[in-house]
């Protein structure tokens, strides 16, 4: 039985991902049904939960964030009610290791942003600054969308 307890807890770790606002996300397998109320999905499956209103077309550009390396900021493009695209409109690029770090970062972030249809996307290691700042500015864009 301990044995048990300990393997889940281990295994908990090892899926667990960071989140701005110091939560901890998990793996955690959910399951949305239309009608009344909802029922696990079967061990071992991952479903996502889909937003349940659709955004409004169009493009939405979000607040300016100062992140201590430079300004980030971003435009999201909406279409058919889903996120089609992010523009980066400002990213840390002034010093050679801030353009590196943006080159690696802008195309994770704009991956899981698309992936995701929301601002919960993961932060980029070695971009956390960055990250942090796409995250506050796309939620910005996204609020005019009507996220």
């Amino acid at each position: 039985m301990t044995a048990v307890i300990a393997l889940g807890v281990v295994g908990l770790i090892g899926l667990s991902r960071y989140h701005p606002g110091g939560t901890v996300a998990t793996n955690t397998t959910i399951s949305t049904q239309a009608g009344s109320g909802s029922q696990p999905a079967p061990s071992g499956q991952t479903v996502r939960a889909t937003p349940t209103a659709s955004l409004k077309d169009g493009t939405y550009t979000g607040q300016t964030v100062d992140v201590g390396y430079g300004p980030v900021q971003v435009a999201v493009v909406v279409s058919g009610g889903r996120i089609t695209n992010v523009e980066f409109l400002q990213m840390p690029m002034d010093m050679a290791h801030s353009q590196m770090v943006t080159s690696m970062a802008k195309p994770q972030l704009l991956q899981e942003t698309i992936n995701a249809q929301s601002s919960n996307v993961d932060i980029v290691s070695g971009a956390t600054s960055t990250s942090e700042g796409y995250i506050q500015s796309l939620q910005s864009a996204l609020s005019q969308a009507g996220a």
